[in-house]
């Protein structure tokens, strides 16, 4: 598993990605100390490491997006 770490745009809070090193990805925030999967997506034909971050951080941004649309 690979985790990276970044700034929900929406929140503001730090969320972390993991990733099974296959197509599978989990966001995670913290809760009670212990990270929490809140949404998992599927991203294929991932073949390096800085595709699969791209993929991710595109993802975290169009939750974003849909998160400010519902609050709108």
């Amino acid at each position: 598993m690979k985790h990276w770490k970044t700034i929900d745009p929406t929140t503001g809070e730090e969320i972390r990605i993991e990733w099974n090193e296959g197509a599978t990805f989990n966001l995670q925030t913290v809760i009670g100390g212990q990270w929490v999967n809140y949404h998992c997506f599927i991203c294929y034909n991932i073949e390096t490491e800085q595709e699969a971050l791209e993929c991710a951080l595109e993802v975290v941004e169009l939750e974003a997006q849909k998160d400010l649309e519902e609050i709108a």
